[in-house]
């Protein structure tokens, strides 16, 4: 007597969800229902990861040692950028507590010297935020950390905030650095050397300018100001056609 397999429906229907609850995005990490509330996560959403919600978050996190994977991965060019920092560090150190060897190129006046300062003090606390993020970083990778963050959105956004003030940091005193050596060729008493300045910085700039224009972060920004439909929500609708035809 041969063995016959029944098939059950109901398993195969609590299979199906099962395997959808795993792949789609938690509710709680979902664009909140208020418009103002969807407003402010869209819009730190963007500021912190340049992307509209947290839907690509989620397609790294669910992957095996997802979570993981990506603190490894962080924590990792966070140290490159604690080298670069020094970098900064020592040459605004040297900036301030040396004096110009030319009059014609004075940083040390009341401008430069300010921008020179905030450079100075962005840097440090910089520094100091990154070496505690990567002492304290082992604790990011654990998976109760990642149970934690599943609760809610703010959790989640708080923690990505946590991460992003060390890189902010560094891109305030780079930039302040940038201001000050550009303001001290625009107010030095040479022609040539405002000139020089001046075209340095527009050839600069405009590498800046050609290099983002490919970038996902230009097209994604250019959807949101003009209102259209980003890329993930084509890529949401995409997934969710096919959990529903698999199921």
């Amino acid at each position: 007597m041969s063995d016959t397999i029944q098939y059950d429906p109901l398993k195969d229907s609590q299979r199906s969800e099962a395997h959808l609850d795993t792949n789609s995005i938690p509710h709680q990490w979902e664009p909140p229902s208020s418009p103002f509330l969807c407003l402010i996560f869209r819009t730190m959403c963007f500021c912190l990861t340049f992307h509209s919600d947290l839907e690509f978050m989620w397609e790294t996190f669910r992957e095996p040692n997802g979570w993981e994977n990506f603190h490894v991965r962080y924590l990792t060019q966070l140290n490159q950028l604690s080298t670069v920092q020094g970098l900064v560090l020592t040459t605004v150190a040297i900036f301030i507590s040396t004096r110009p060897p030319l009059d014609q190129i004075n940083y040390v006046a009341d401008g430069p010297y300010t921008l020179l300062s905030e450079s100075l003090v962005f840097s440090l606390f910089g520094l100091l935020l990154q070496l505690f993020t990567s002492v304290v970083g082992q604790t990011y990778q654990k998976q109760k950390t990642f149970k934690a963050m599943k609760r809610s959105r703010w959790i989640l956004l708080c923690h990505i905030i946590v991460l992003s003030i060390p890189v902010y940091l560094f891109g305030i005193s780079l930039l302040t650095l940038i201001f000050a050596i550009s303001v001290t060729g625009f107010l030095s008493t040479s022609t040539l050397a405002q000139i020089f300045t001046g075209a340095t910085f527009t050839l600069l700039f405009a590498c800046l300018f050609v290099s983002i224009l490919p970038s996902p972060f230009f097209s994604r920004l250019h959807r949101m100001v003009l209102g259209r439909i980003d890329d993930d929500y084509d890529d949401k609708g995409r997934s969710e056609e096919k959990a529903e035809n698999y199921a």
